[in-house]
């Protein structure tokens, strides 16, 4: 059995153990101030005698894994965290603590995984939550931090543990003593891993994605938590800023403009798919060797509304139909009816290829694109030659 050192004293940095057993790469000590992981925490990282710790393991037997080392058992070794990780995953753990029970307070929620790690800190739960109840747990969480709430632990007989105790699955823990985390009087949970000694250590706790996370959970929330959160905060709060200037809005005021702006976009876009409509059905032929040949240019429409009157053009035999529909990019369209005898595919990739594009589909109809605009008409006229030379 190896002594848990960061148990009773998670602030420990460096510390003396002796080898207990070797297993090729994995070494096993008499007691260790490495956390090997667990409830959602990653690993503890660090050296032993100055080589790297690539993996830690078990729960009463803590394994260590070192290549290359040459430890025998009875070897005396000194163990040193990397201590900024380890600092930084006892904050993520304090404040994800508080976050999950914050937010309890106001919808009635399912944890279904925490995931903490130096580069990423996730909670997925299931409930009904929204960005309103997300803020208002946050601002309570950072003043929770701001005034501070000493952290403690004890072992708590699973028996002595009822409704109204702390936040626990007992049907994942099979020990009889359970160990309890609190938070002052703002969170009481079964935990196993590392905490600080004070809320306040924490320095600030941020939010900084809120999404679906369908099938595991509804939703995922992303934080962080220190001057990792500081500096996102001021970052996000710099764009919020520039972007209501560049609304023409306040600040406050910006959410409101976005969603006037959002209706006017929609409007306009139903509006030039009406118009759309209209100059695409009012398209004439012109005579193209044998065949009735439509052609045109339309800039913003819809490229599906652009291919589906393409094919209503060609629908009632010996026509062909070259449409380009423009944007940041250009798109072509060419189609032919059944009884035009015309490879579309090939002749379309002849036009594009010499501007860089591509397209695709089938001998009578095919589309493609650019990835730069290139004038319409220089991609008509092109189209045109070639189906009077073929």
């Amino acid at each position: 059995m190896t002594v848990k050192l960061y148990e009773d004293d998670p602030y420990l940095r460096e510390f003396t153990a002796t080898v207990t057993k070797v297993e090729g790469d994995w070494v096993v000590l008499d007691r260790t101030a490495f956390y090997p992981g667990g409830g959602g925490q990653e690993r503890d990282r660090g050296t032993l005698d100055g080589l790297e710790v690539t993996g830690i393991k078990g729960k009463e037997e803590i394994s260590h894994q070192i290549p290359r080392h040459n430890l025998t058992v009875g070897s005396q070794v000194k163990g040193v965290l990397d201590w900024e990780n380890r600092y930084g995953l006892m904050k993520a753990h304090t404040g994800e603590h508080l976050l999950f029970s914050s937010l309890s307070r106001r919808t009635e929620m399912e944890l279904v995984k925490i995931s903490l790690s130096k580069e990423k800190k996730v909670l997925i739960v299931k409930g009904h939550l929204d960005w309103d109840m997300v803020r208002d747990a946050v601002h309570e969480v950072n003043d929770i931090i701001a005034a501070g709430a000493e952290v403690t632990c004890q072992h708590v007989n699973r028996e002595n543990i009822g409704e109204g105790g702390p936040r626990v699955k007992l049907d994942r823990i099979s020990d009889r003593m359970v160990r309890v985390v609190s938070i002052g009087e703002h969170d009481s949970a079964a935990c196993a891993g590392v905490h600080l000694k004070n809320a306040m250590e924490v320095g600030m706790l941020l939010v900084s994605k809120f999404t679906s996370a369908k099938p595991a959970g509804d939703w995922e929330i992303e934080f962080q938590v220190g001057p990792e959160a500081v500096r996102t905060a001021v970052d996000h709060s710099v764009r919020s800023l520039m972007l209501a200037e560049r609304m023409g809005a306040l600040p406050q005021d910006s959410l409101t403009a976005f969603d006037n702006r959002d209706r006017e976009l929609t409007k306009a876009r139903e509006a030039l798919k009406t118009y759309g409509k209209l100059a695409l059905s009012s398209l004439q032929p012109e005579k193209l060797g044998e065949w009735k040949f439509y052609s045109g240019s339309f800039t913003g429409l819809d490229r599906k509304l652009v291919m589906e009157k393409a094919n209503e053009m060609v629908a009632d035999g010996n026509s062909i139909a070259a449409l380009v529909c423009q944007d940041d990019k250009t798109f072509l369209v060419l189609a032919c009816s059944a009884d035009v005898k015309l490879d579309c595919v090939s002749l379309l990739n002849s036009v594009l290829s010499q501007h860089g594009g591509r397209g695709g589909g089938k001998p009578n109809f095919a589309s493609g694109g650019t990835s730069v605009q290139i004038e319409p008409s220089v991609l008509l006229a092109e189209i045109s030659r070639l189906l009077i030379t073929r």
